[in-house]
């Protein structure tokens, strides 16, 4: 006879905060219950294989996923693993997978708080840089497994009366990551690169980074706009209309034609879709 869905539900509960600790505090949906209570209940409910106790098959399976979390962040976070030492990432890894249990069934979804949970973790502050790299490494990571993006349809663009422009809201490509740092990240980050022959040296006392991350068809890149098209991209992003954005430019860079910088967006492939009122992109 199946399980009825609420019993399943409970048991499903039981073990997840069995095999993951402190999963009741990260997880408000899951009931709180001690985790030795969860143990307790979900022994009664589980058959254990003769060779192995319950406890045994729990502590097993506990490692199992701790190890494949791990794993999982040692690949996403490379540059950050390779800064601080395998050994130091691996006992940052298991705090953090404690504290943010996995909800997803995809491991390329795990991780995302980590930038965020570098911030906070006392033992990791002699590198206050690492956090924004973990930053750029997630960016880098969700941008190269993003769904393919079809090109801007110039064919569609071209069909919009000319006084209906200012309505245009373009778009930067659906994957794309604006991130701005007080550290040269993308040097740091490059220097950490598996095909970087020289160790070169990174002066943390060079210029911040304002970088644009993002996939161009095959090819993932991380790209560093001038300040003018910074301040557009951000314009861009924020989804204000053309007309808009060329006005604030006009008004705050009068030396700036927004205009004229569109084509050269177009080409770069800054420039994915659009949007205009009561009609598809």
């Amino acid at each position: 006879m199946a399980t009825p869905p609420s019993e399943l539900r409970e048991l499903q509960n039981l073990f997840y905060q069995a095999i993951v600790p402190h999963a009741q505090q990260a997880s408000p949906q899951i009931a709180k219950l001690p985790v030795q209570t969860s143990i307790d209940q979900l022994a009664t409910q589980i058959r254990s294989q003769d060779n192995l106790g319950f406890e045994q098959g729990l502590a097993a399976y506990q490692g199992s996923v701790m190890g494949k979390l791990t794993r999982a962040l040692e690949e996403i976070y490379p540059v950050c693993c390779r800064l601080v030492g395998p050994e130091f990432f691996a006992a940052m890894s298991r705090v953090y997978v404690r504290q943010h249990p996995s909800r997803s069934p995809d491991l390329g979804d795990y991780g995302s708080q980590l930038p965020s949970f570098l911030e906070q973790f006392e033992p990791a502050a002699a590198l206050p840089y690492l956090p924004d790299v973990a930053r750029l490494e997630w960016s880098w990571h969700r941008a190269f497994n993003a769904m393919d993006q079809p090109g801007l349809d110039f064919q569609a663009l071209g069909s919009i009366p000319q006084e209906q422009w200012g309505q245009i809201r373009f778009e930067l490509p659906h994957s794309s990551v604006l991130l701005a740092s007080r550290y040269p990240i993308h040097r740091i980050w490059q220097a950490n690169q598996p095909d970087n022959a020289e160790s070169a040296q990174v002066n943390l006392d060079q210029a911040g980074a304002q970088l644009l991350i993002w996939r161009d068809r095959l090819e993932t890149r991380i790209d560093l706009p001038n300040e003018a098209d910074w301040q557009l991209l951000q314009a861009f992003a924020a989804g204000h209309p053309f007309g808009e954005i060329c006005a604030q430019f006009l008004d705050q860079e009068p030396t700036l034609d927004v205009a004229t910088r569109l084509p050269v967006w177009v080409q770069r492939g800054w420039i994915a879709g659009f949007l205009i009122e009561d009609m598809d992109d």
